[in-house]
């Protein structure tokens, strides 16, 4: 199999030869991993509705097949493969890593707390999640405590820091689950 007929890749479908798709090893791995763990054909490429996520994990945290390929090309790269014959076999692209991830979150964690504590924000649900991560909630509580400490700064800063990292790390680690399961898939299995 290869050459220019390509190799049945994800979902049954042809990839890598003349005039297909390439391979995307992360992309379309990570395609089938978020389809498979929520029940559907592992080519699948539409979102994910709220109501029809049940509190999935994955559909809680990326919407969409494409918002999870995002994720993993930005942090791991891409390898795409193909097999045709005179095309470039391999191109591959570096992913960033968790760290830029980390400080993203950091920074956004970190504003919508010190928003919450000088009351520039009111304590609404919606408001207390966006400086929440999912294993790691802010509560009212957590900021009426905040308001009144003498080192509010610095412990405001430890919290987002603490919440960047849960809010990354939570998402790696269901990114490796997505991994681990898309492998499965019997055409790349």
């Amino acid at each position: 199999q290869g050459g220019n007929d390509g190799i049945t890749w994800v979902g049954g479908s042809k990839a890598g030869g003349s005039g297909q798709q390439p391979i995307k090893v992360v992309g379309d791995v990570t395609r089938a991993g978020y389809n498979l763990l929520n029940g559907r054909n592992a080519a699948d490429t539409a979102s994910i509705s709220p109501s029809s996520c049940n509190n999935g994990m994955v559909c809680s945290t990326w919407s969409s097949p494409q918002e999870a390929t995002t994720f993993a090309n930005r942090v791991l790269g891409e390898q795409q493969q193909r097999t045709c014959e005179g095309c470039t076999k391999t191109t591959s692209t570096a992913g960033v890593g968790l760290t830029p991830l980390i400080q993203e979150s950091y920074d956004s964690k970190l504003k919508a707390l010190q928003e919450l504590i000088s009351g520039n924000k009111s304590l609404t649900q919606e408001n207390l999640s966006q400086a929440s991560s999912s294993s790691l909630p802010v509560t009212r509580g957590v900021v009426e405590a905040l308001r009144s400490e003498h080192d509010q700064d610095i412990l405001a800063k430890r919290l987002a820091s603490e919440l960047a990292l849960s809010d990354v790390l939570g998402k790696a680690l269901l990114l490796q689950r997505t991994l681990f399961t898309g492998s499965k898939e019997p055409n790349i299995a």
